[in-house]
């Protein structure tokens, strides 16, 4: 029996403990690159964590800030992280898609809390958005490989080289004074 795409969603907290739990309070298994989650699919996805913040001002700043990076003015998002080319974004707060024809979402949109999605040109897909029970930012990250890409140290490491850009690059978490999950 397969396990449905649509179905698998792990989550992984920057928190204030060492366990990752999900909604219901039990732990959440953390898989690693080379786990093969939609089995007889040659690709390999992990999921990866996020930061807490204790100030809603702050978040709201750092999302505006990635609507318009670069330009105070005008929507402007990021065109690259870590050198890795963006090549889509999506914002469930504004509505907006670049990867429609229209720029608008087709997934509902609410301007009562904060979603971005960023898509990379290597396969990477970055998904950032705020709690809707607390004040904490949640990421999820995945690296798709391409078919028959087997080198799981490789793929790690630009799955690690393009979440840390994320982190120091988006999330400025020195700047924010932003708190992250212990290792």
């Amino acid at each position: 029996m397969g396990v449905s795409p649509l179905a698998l969603v792990v989550l992984q907290e920057y928190m204030c403990g060492l366990a990752v739990l999900d909604k219901d309070g039990a732990q959440v298994r953390q898989p690693s690159l080379g786990d093969d989650i939609i089995p007889g699919r040659e690709e390999h996805h992990v999921v990866t964590t996020t930061h807490c913040c204790l100030r809603g001002a702050v978040i709201r700043a750092m999302f505006d800030r990635l609507r318009h990076y670069g330009n105070q003015e005008d929507v402007s998002y990021p065109r690259q992280c870590g050198g890795v080319a963006i090549t889509a974004v999506r914002d469930l707060t504004t509505g907006y898609d670049s990867s429609q024809a229209d720029n608008k979402a087709v997934l509902p949109s609410s301007t009562s809390s904060q979603m971005i999605t960023f898509s990379f040109s290597n396969g990477g897909v970055a998904t950032m958005r705020t709690s809707g029970t607390e004040p904490k930012i949640k990421y999820y990250t995945e690296l798709c490989a391409a078919p028959g890409n087997r080198d799981v140290a490789g793929l790690q490491k630009e799955l690690d080289d393009l979440v840390n850009a994320i982190v120091e690059d988006f999330f400025q978490p020195q700047k924010n004074n932003l708190l992250s999950k212990p290792e």
